[in-house]
């Protein structure tokens, strides 16, 4: 105990038998702290609910016997039998083809043309709470079709959702949605959550429903999986709150990158990050000449930039989680440049959002152009006559073992949760100071329209729509930084937009 800062003291203190949150930030020893937490309580039972399948194996290793964990997934996976139904049913996401195949087996259609849209409509659903479909759960502006997908999507999943009375394949999302209506988590004194910014709604009301404590341990600026569904998960527990704020991963400099960083949030930090005194962790700006050696990682924005940086590469490199998606976005672009219309509406694997090439075209461009069209639009045009060879070659120097190569690279999202001595970020990252202005932008025009009299109030309600979410993806980018720089322990090299902003904060 006497090694305990007076903050994880202070969390030890609190009993398991009232609900709490502990706002922690990166490197700060999230999942350290609740194993001394339930040291501490140790005639509780508990249940850990991690985020993914790894972390649940390594937190088995790490509490005491009286603590169960595991993820939600394999909590509902075990508790529905999902074992008994046969092995090729269960699936990792429904496509265009089952959306078909479901249209066969109902005798109901979806409107023509919107088959995507139903997709993301059932996708949507399938993790959200309850059992009500709204209007809310499609895309689809126009009224008449927004009801006729409904009306389809509605009969799709009450047919999927009883899976042990039909063969059709089924997804995670569609059984952990299954316990969320007909079950609840029982036979603990409490539920820790960790990285509990990411849950999404239907987690979210797993837990609700338990009627248990739960002790929620995350970092509200390390949500970067908005687009995922994702909610604000820790503004949206109303219980008591304490922080984590002594990171032992880097030193001061990186935590005041962070603390910068986030000051450019909407909804900045309440508390500020401490660095570990003990580390000497360096920012540089990173020229282009570095050399990767051991335990280091390089860090790309996009699945695009990391595409860009590897196109060239003659020797064997590691990708985390692998260059799948990576290569269906490249496809998906090539695709899309080569018949002009969206590949998702052709069942080509790996969506684009963008309809058409023009449509491509024209966001790559303009005052809020986007960066990923940006890069695409330069990989298609540049290597369009040989990408397919480029793709094959880039995948038969992919090593599915880190260990067995020195070159380690990701784009942000997928190292999230990762620790590496030296980070190298590459130049798709911008200053968080650019996002803040654009946000600016965006609110000044939403502003503007509250203003606004005499347009049509559908039309009114679109572009409020369209400026509310360019503000939030805005906050996202800034989260996205904040959770590439924290990666590093030893060495930061920052591209040179990010490295003048952190130039100028200090």
């Amino acid at each position: 105990m006497s090694a305990c800062t007076p903050e994880q003291l202070a969390i030890l203190g609190k009993k398991p038998t009232d609900s709490f949150k502990v706002v922690a930030g990166a490197g700060c020893g999230k999942t350290t702290t609740l194993v001394l937490f339930s040291e501490t309580w140790s005639r509780h039972k508990g249940l850990y609910l991690a985020f993914n399948t790894a972390i649940a194996r390594e937190a088995r290793g790490r509490f005491p016997r009286q603590i169960e964990a595991r993820t939600a997934h394999s909590y509902a996976y075990q508790d529905l039998n999902i074992r008994a139904l046969e092995r090729e049913r269960l699936i990792p996401r429904y496509t265009l083809r089952h959306i078909r195949e479901l249209e066969k087996e109902l005798g109901v259609s979806v409107p023509s043309g919107c088959a995507e849209v139903a997709l993301k409509t059932l996708t949507a659903f399938l993790i959200s709470a309850g059992s009500k479909l709204t209007q809310a759960h499609c895309p689809e502006k126009d009224a008449k079709r927004n009801r006729a997908i409904r009306t389809f999507v509605a009969a799709a999943f009450k047919y999927i959702i009883r899976f042990e009375k039909n063969s059709f394949p089924i997804t995670h999302d569609v059984y952990l949605k299954r316990f969320e209506l007909d079950r609840k988590i029982a036979g603990y004194d409490y539920i820790m959550v960790d990285e509990a910014q990411d849950l999404n709604p239907v987690l979210f009301s797993i837990l609700e429903k338990s009627g248990l404590p739960v002790v929620a341990v995350g970092d509200p600026h390390q949500s970067i999986y908005a687009f995922r569904g994702a909610m604000d998960a820790m503004a949206a527990l109303k219980v008591q709150e304490l922080p984590l704020t002594q990171s032992w991963r880097f030193g001061e400099d990186i935590a005041r990158l962070s603390n910068a960083t986030l000051a450019q949030h909407s909804k900045p930090a309440r508390h500020r990050l401490h660095g570990n005194p003990a580390r000497n962790s360096l920012i540089r700006l990173y020229n282009g000449k570095i050399r990767p050696t051991s335990n280091t990682l390089v860090l790309a924005r996009t699945n695009a930039r990391l595409f860009e940086s590897l196109v060239n590469i003659q020797t064997p490199f590691h990708v985390l989680g692998g260059v799948q998606d990576m290569m269906h976005e490249i496809r998906a672009a090539l695709t899309l440049f080569r018949r002009h219309t969206n590949p998702v509406a052709k069942g080509v694997e790996g969506a684009l959002p963008f309809g058409s090439w023009k449509e491509l075209l024209a966001a790559k461009d303009g005052e809020n152009a986007d960066p990923t069209a940006k890069r695409l639009f330069t990989i298609v045009d540049k290597h369009s006559h040989d990408l397919d060879g480029k793709i094959k070659a880039i995948q038969a120097l992919h090593r599915e073992n880190p260990e067995d190569v020195s070159l380690v690279c990701s784009t942000a999202h997928k190292a999230k949760g990762r620790e590496f001595e030296t980070v190298i970020m590459l130049d798709d990252f911008q200053s968080p100071a650019e996002w803040a202005v654009r946000r600016e932008r965006a609110l000044a025009r939403l502003l503007k329209l509250n203003e606004q009299d005499g347009q049509p109030e559908k039309t009114l309600a679109r572009q409020k729509e369209k400026f509310t979410r360019r503000m939030e993806e805005c906050d996202q980018e800034i989260n996205l930084l904040y959770v590439a720089c924290t990666r590093a322990s030893g060495q930061l090299y920052l591209p040179e937009a990010v490295y003048k902003f952190w130039q100028e904060s200090v």
